[in-house]
């Protein structure tokens, strides 16, 4: 609804990442906390070697603790316990296949936060996926969104192994592909919707970065108003912030037969 305020919806069969995570940890009788203690005792073991955390040391923790403490088949065994009729599984892997897509797709074109297990719920009864806390990752100092994350969206192990490499390469990557070319044409309506948007998030962010002197005033219409000579700074960045997403919109809504943007973003979250 705006900086300040959201619209949540609450469905009581729905059910967090972390929540399933918990409980398939508590079916095999070990703690949760087991995987993020063991990571940093890896990563103190090798800091105390004098040697920097590279990518690859990384990568052999993850899958220490896929291979000993969190496997893969997690979450599908958790689906295939909780869909028991294969009708009921086969359209929940359906659903959420494409609700998977389309909160990667928003994720990466729309510059937003981390979307992480604890924020993304799964309604039983449907498929759907609820994220309750998404917002605009700006950088604190310059007011930009920021451009520069390794990963683009979460697919990780669990979520892949659930929707299957045929649902990952197929329904989902398409998913992806058919959503931004229906936002990309014609591109002036989604322009006009970001600059309304954004505008009100860099309004907030330039309210909490300017001087005590400074002041945001409300119009009679709820609008936020900034003085004439900050107002055209932020005219300025919203307008750099429309380029950003439409041009991330625009590579995604592009591909050359089973060649594209999106199907190189898959892969490397699928990598990472």
């Amino acid at each position: 609804v705006s900086p300040q305020m959201r619209l949540v919806q609450d469905n009581p069969a729905s059910d967090s990442l972390l929540s399933i995570y918990q409980g398939r940890c508590a079916k095999r009788q070990q703690d949760h906390h087991n995987p993020i203690a063991r990571y940093y005792e890896r990563l103190s073991a090798v800091q105390a070697r004098g040697s920097q955390a590279s990518h690859q040391v990384l990568r052999e923790i993850l899958k220490e603790v896929q291979s000993t403490m969190v496997p893969r088949t997690m979450l599908r065994e958790w689906a295939t316990a909780t869909f028991q009729s294969a009708t009921d599984y086969w359209t929940f892997r359906k659903v959420i296949t494409l609700q998977l897509a389309l909160a990667g797709f928003v994720e990466y074109v729309l510059h937003l936060s981390r979307l992480n297990p604890d924020i993304q719920y799964i309604h039983q009864d449907s498929g759907l996926i609820n994220v309750a806390y998404f917002k605009f990752d700006v950088d604190d100092v310059s007011g930009e969104l920021d451009s520069n994350r390794p990963v683009p969206f979460r697919l990780t192990p669990n979520l892949t192994e659930l929707i299957t490499s045929v649902g990952v390469a197929g329904p989902l990557t398409a998913s992806m592909i058919a959503a931004a070319r229906c936002l990309v044409h014609p591109s002036f309506k989604i322009q006009a919707l970001l600059r309304a948007v954004l505008r009100d998030e860099l309004i907030a962010w330039h309210k909490k970065n300017s001087d005590t002197n400074q002041t945001v005033t409300v119009d009679t219409n709820g609008q936020q108003q900034v003085d004439t000579k900050d107002g055209e700074a932020i005219i300025t960045m919203v307008g750099k912030a429309v380029t950003a997403i439409t041009a991330r919109l625009t590579s995604l809504s592009q591909f050359d037969g089973t060649e594209s943007k999106v199907g190189q973003l898959v892969a490397a979250a699928c990598s990472t």
